[in-house]
């Protein structure tokens, strides 16, 4: 059923788009409900008294209240009717305008099948009258809907609503002009890239041409000089075989026409002379052009490894950009008035720690810091092996994870995400803890140290500079400056405030633009801040655990070496099931209840 139109609007602006309400609704359903009932409003609607009667009638005019048509017949005795006589009415035509928000508005009671007909400012839902005692018997700010509908049309809420479709649909197209925008963007990279690939395959295929030019031209002289010196060879054999006949023929003339004695004198002399021929061809046979020539090829070793090695071309990498539209503002300015009151600061006498369980590393371990993410998985970083370690909520080994050189600070991302310094490498790795893969690496430049994760911000401090602000797509934002008095530093963040550790040196509180707050002495080591803006640190050097008031002007001691302190280096804060993880340097660490 319907209310008037002011009190529509009324349960429109509040109800349906704070946080934690009742009656929830998406842009999808809504447009969904609209199509929906703009077709079933292209039909004509019927008097439903009539329908009642079967008989069938064209309604002339809508009852909001009643929900229901009515033709002129039926609308006279509904004006007349004490139960109907102040209902309001429009003409059937224009019913059509309001149908579409029907769907967006519960008038009667899930449960009670009643009238909603309160609403309850302390949940911030409607409520019928059987609501009241069964789940409101504490709430002070129960009104009547009628009282709260007064000059809805009207109201602040509904302006903003205005406002933020408005806003929500300017959002929406600037989205749609900066997506439009990349796919220009990737079909222009996509030609450069294809134009830098074929000029880079050009350059290679000349510098090829080149190297093989001079290789056909080495190979054509070389094989030329070679016929050349057989050729100058051959034709002294030619001539030598010339002389060797005619001797050959000398000899058979002597036999025919000469003397015995002059037979035996022109032997010694023809015996001389194939001596010298002998010695001749000898001496021919020593000659590059009498030697066996076999021409073979053999190639650079650098273009056989080439050729083994090369896998690639190249590699088309995507690199992915935090989307800069500002999406949200009217929301954030809607959750203002919704934003739950933060938590009354605790006195920091009132805290102590319940041991729940001890985990145990290997002697030679080196543990730099620690956190727990939201399954309860426990996250140590090795600072003199390169390795993550990833342990259950029972406190068993999980896995180990391979990270650069030197890791330090850790921050939780998400669940299956975690942020590492890694000092001596310069960098922060993204670390996938499921897949047990670095997935991203942020340089840093500098030896960097503690890690903080707030507001999809990562925040580390770095040697010489202070506090460095990167998005988690490697971007650097700020830096804010600080005193980075020490070779390792530990951070943590709450609101809008900055936590960190000097080691030898001091704990020192600070404001989002590096503005200190106070000083203390009584830490140098891990940080973490609780729920309440109170901070959990260690002292390396006397083994002890303090907790410092928001203000700094409060210290207590919770632990000391007596319960296992041995160097504490990490210390984490779970939040979210109130727990504290400590890190000794050396073989253990403990996991405490806080109460």
């Amino acid at each position: 059923m319907f209310y008037n139109l002011s009190k529509l609007s009324f349960l429109l602006a509040p109800a349906e788009i704070k946080k934690k309400k009742v009656d929830k609704f998406s842009s999808t359903n809504f447009v969904t409900s609209l199509n929906l009932y703009r077709m079933a409003s292209s039909f004509d609607k019927l008097c439903g008294p009539c329908e009642a009667r079967h008989t069938t009638e064209k309604a002339a005019v809508w009852c909001i209240d009643c929900d229901d048509g009515l033709c002129l017949p039926c609308l006279e005795h509904h004006k007349v009717s004490k139960a109907s006589n102040k209902h309001q009415t429009i003409p059937v035509s224009k019913y059509a305008e309001v149908e579409s928000v029907s769907a967006l508005i519960k008038l009667d009671c899930e449960e009670h099948n009643q009238k909603l007909t309160f609403f309850c400012q302390d949940h911030f839902s409607t409520a019928c009258a059987l609501c009241i005692p069964e789940k409101h018997k504490q709430c002070t700010s129960i009104k009547p809907i009628e009282q709260l509908a007064h000059n809805a049309k009207t109201s602040t809420e509904l302006f903003d609503l205005e406002k933020g479709l408005k806003e929500l649909s300017n959002t929406l197209a600037e989205l749609n002009t900066d997506r439009q925008r990349n796919i220009e963007e990737i079909r222009d990279q996509r030609k450069n890239i294809l134009a830098e690939i074929k000029s880079l395959r050009k350059q290679i295929d000349t510098y090829l041409d080149v190297l093989e030019s001079d290789l056909l031209k080495q190979l054509e002289c070389l094989s030329d000089q070679n016929i050349s010196e057989i050729d100058k060879l051959l034709s002294k054999l030619k001539d030598k075989e010339t002389q060797i006949k005619s001797l050959g023929e000398s000899i058979h003339q002597i036999k025919e026409t000469l003397s015995d004695v002059q037979v035996f004198l022109a032997t010694k002399s023809v015996g001389e002379k194939l001596h010298e021929e002998q010695e001749w061809i000898s001496a021919l046979c020593d000659q590059e052009g009498a030697k066996e020539s076999t021409l073979e090829l053999s190639t650079d070793s650098q273009l056989t490894h080439l050729l083994s090695d090369l896998k690639h071309f190249g590699v088309i990498k995507v690199v992915r950009k935090t989307c800069q539209i500002k999406i949200g503002a009217w929301e954030q300015q809607r959750a203002q008035l919704n934003v739950p009151m933060p938590a009354a600061a605790r006195d920091i006498d009132e805290t102590k720690l319940e041991l729940l369980h001890t985990i145990k590393f290997d002697n030679d371990s080196w543990i730099q810091d620690c956190v727990v993410v939201n399954d309860g998985r426990m996250i140590f970083t090795l600072g003199n092996t390169g390795k993550v370690l990833v342990y259950s909520s029972e406190g068993h080994i999980w896995k180990s994870i391979n990270v650069c050189k030197s890791p330090y600070g850790l921050a939780v991302i998400s669940t299956s995400t975690v942020a590492v310094t890694c000092l001596n490498d310069k960098t922060i790795n993204i670390v996938n803890i499921d897949d047990g893969v670095v997935k991203q690496k942020i340089k840093v430049g500098k030896p960097c140290f503690g890690l903080s994760y707030h507001n999809t911000k990562l925040y580390v401090i770095v040697k010489g500079t202070g506090i460095v602000e990167f998005d988690l797509g490697g971007n650097l934002i700020r830096t804010i400056s600080v005193d980075v008095a020490s070779d390792e530093c530990y951070l943590t963040s709450y609101k809008d405030r900055f936590c960190y550790t000097c080691y030898k040196q001091f704990i020192a509180c600070c404001d989002s633009n590096g503005r200190e707050i106070w000083r203390q002495g009584i830490a140098d080591s891990g940080v973490a801040a609780d729920n309440y803006g109170n901070y959990f640190a260690a002292h390396y050097r006397e083994h002890t655990l303090n907790i410092i008031s928001a203000d700094g002007k409060k210290t207590k001691q919770l632990l000391t070496s007596n319960e296992g302190l041995n160097h504490p280096q990490g210390i984490f804060f779970d939040s979210n099931n109130n727990k504290l993880l400590v890190a000794n340097r050396y073989k253990t660490a403990m996991l405490y209840r806080v109460i």
